[in-house]
């Protein structure tokens, strides 16, 4: 099982060897104790067929502090057992070369897992969530930097508090670029304009880097409109960083077997 805890959503997912069989999100909220906690993910595995104790284990990316250890907690609580919980100094197989690299966020390493083995190096990951980020892994398969930015929900979100006049609209494309209302307007800056950076940003990091295959995954509901308007992203790929947790996990497990025998 792996678990994606973000600063919106609590993503899981159940593995059948490297195919999700069930996938389950919730939304992420700091209060919740151990106990809380526990509780959602044995009812949900048991909602879906699954029996808590004939999982191998879990593996765990948690960007939000609070929840680290209490996610940890509550997996070691119903599987019986701790939790493989990714974060700095664990072998990955990917190199971090960045300057510090405990600033690289346990989700990233997993997205730049899973993109590496499954589109080749060099990949740029596009990843639409809270933030947008874009992160960069070169030819030779390292993780060389990310470039990052507001999300678009953060965006609309800042227009709608800090404009008297400015609703929600719907994270959906115009039928026009100049927009004929203000929601029109809008969504032609947000949601064309997200697009257009994502592709700009795109085409800075391939003309610094040389030509690369884009893939995009992420929580956001905006993803898979924005996805469909960028010209630049090859591939879209929503269980990235969920595959990446379960590719760390068999690699753990395969370590700790050999470590065994030996």
């Amino acid at each position: 099982m792996t678990i994606d805890v973000s600063n919106q959503l609590t993503s899981i997912v159940v593995w059948h060897g490297d195919t999700p069989t069930h996938h389950f999100q919730a939304g992420t909220d700091p209060r919740r104790t151990v106990d809380e906690c526990a509780l959602l993910l044995e009812r949900w595995l048991r909602a879906v067929g699954v029996i808590p104790g004939a999982l191998d284990g879990a593996a765990i990316a948690c960007v939000v502090p609070v929840l680290g250890g209490i996610t940890a907690e509550a997996c070691e609580r119903v599987l019986g057992r701790p939790p493989l919980v990714v974060g700095p100094g664990m072998r990955t197989g990917v190199a971090i070369r960045t300057d510090d690299p405990r600033e690289v966020g346990a989700d990233r390493i997993a997205n730049a897992v899973a993109a590496r083995e499954r589109y080749g190096a060099p990949v740029i990951i596009v990843d639409f969530a809270t933030a947008l980020s874009i992160d960069v892994v070169d030819a030779g398969g390292h993780y060389v930097g990310a470039i990052i930015a507001p999300g678009i929900e953060v965006a609309a979100e800042a227009l709608e508090r800090r404009t008297a006049q400015l609703g929600r609209i719907p994270l959906v494309a115009p039928p026009h670029v100049i927009g004929d209302s203000t929601s029109h307007g809008l969504q032609s800056g947000l949601v064309l304009g997200h697009a257009a950076m994502v592709d700009g940003l795109v085409a800075r990091v391939q003309a610094e880097w040389g030509p690369a295959a884009v893939v995009a995954t992420g929580e956001s509901g905006a993803a898979p409109e924005i996805v469909r308007l960028c010209a630049s992203i090859d591939h879209f790929d929503p269980l990235l960083t969920l595959d990446g947790l379960s590719r760390l996990f068999r690699g753990w497990i395969e370590r700790s077997t050999q470590v065994r025998r030996s």
